[in-house]
C-alpha cells in the first residue's frame, strides 16, 4: 500500500470477497481514502490504529467481519467521518467518546458486538 500509485486511491470496496485474515495496518498509507468499505467477510484481529490516521476518510463499513478489540480511540478524532459501521463483529472494551462528539459524524452502528458505552 505505500507504493506512490496507490496514493490517490479515494474509496476501496472489497466487500463479500471471501477474505480471511487480519486487516493490514498498511491501509493507513492510503491518505487520499474517503470511503472504505470491507464488508462480509470473515476478517479477525484488531482493527489497525492507522486508519486513524486517515483524515480523509468520509464513511467507514466494516461490518459483518469477525473482528475483535476495542475500536482505536482515533477513529472518533477522524474530522470528516460521516459514517461508521461496525455491526456485526465481536469488537468489545469502551466506544471512544469522540465518537459521541464528532460533530460531523451522521451514521453509527455498533450492533451486534459487546463494546460498551463510555460514561
Amino acid at each position: 500500500c505505500s507504493s506512490a500509485p496507490n496514493r490517490h486511491v479515494i474509496s476501496l470496496d472489497i466487500s463479500a470477497c471471501r477474505l480471511t485474515g487480519t486487516l493490514s495496518p498498511d491501509i493507513g498509507f492510503l491518505r487520499n481514502l474517503q470511503s472504505l468499505y470491507i464488508v462480509g467477510n470473515t476478517l479477525s484481529g484488531e482493527i489497525p490504529k492507522s486508519l486513524s490516521q486517515l483524515n480523509n476518510l468520509i464513511e467507514m463499513f466494516l461490518y459483518r467481519n469477525e473482528l475483535h478489540g476495542s475500536i482505536p480511540e482515533g477513529i472518533g478524532d477522524l474530522p470528516k467521518l460521516k459514517a461508521l459501521d461496525l455491526f456485526g463483529n465481536n469488537l468489545s472494551g469502551s466506544v471512544p467518546r469522540k465518537l459521541g462528539t464528532n460533530g460531523k459524524l451522521q451514521y453509527l452502528d455498533l450492533s451486534g458486538n459487546r463494546s460498551e458505552e463510555r460514561r
